[in-house]
């Protein structure tokens, strides 16, 4: 499932490196799935609607960061379509689980914000070969 690429691409719009699943030695944002994701229904052919939580943790030294990932949140909570590039799910909403936050700031002065969104996929169930 592309998913995770194509939320990276929306989330890009921001002049802050996103990142999947790494955060790097300087200023970015990191995006990862997070545990507790559910099947919300399953249907007989094998179809599921999917609700899935992700975050992104933005790593900066700016005292500017919470206007970032509030920038980044609004973007996110007005997107309308993700579309998949395989045919892989079909979008129907993303909502935000937690608004932005700030955890806290490390030994190098770097400040850490949070932001967890859900996303609602159609998920096809994939054709077996012998079919």
């Amino acid at each position: 499932m592309d998913f995770i690429d194509r939320l990276q691409e929306v989330a890009s719009k921001i002049d802050v490196p996103v990142i999947i699943q790494a955060i790097d030695q300087e200023e970015s944002i990191r995006l990862a799935p997070l545990p507790g994701g559910r099947t919300a229904k399953s249907y007989m052919n094998g179809d599921k609607v999917k609700e899935l939580p992700f975050e992104f943790r933005f790593k900066t030294k700016s005292f500017s960061g919470d206007r970032i990932i509030y920038q980044l949140s609004e973007i996110l909570e007005n997107v309308t379509s993700i579309p998949s590039e395989n045919g892989s799910y079909q979008f129907m909403a993303l909502t935000i689980a937690n608004e932005p936050f700030l955890l806290g700031q490390d030994d190098q002065k770097f400040f850490y914000y949070r932001l967890v969104v859900q996303a609602k996929l159609y998920i096809k169930k994939r054709k077996q070969e012998s079919e």
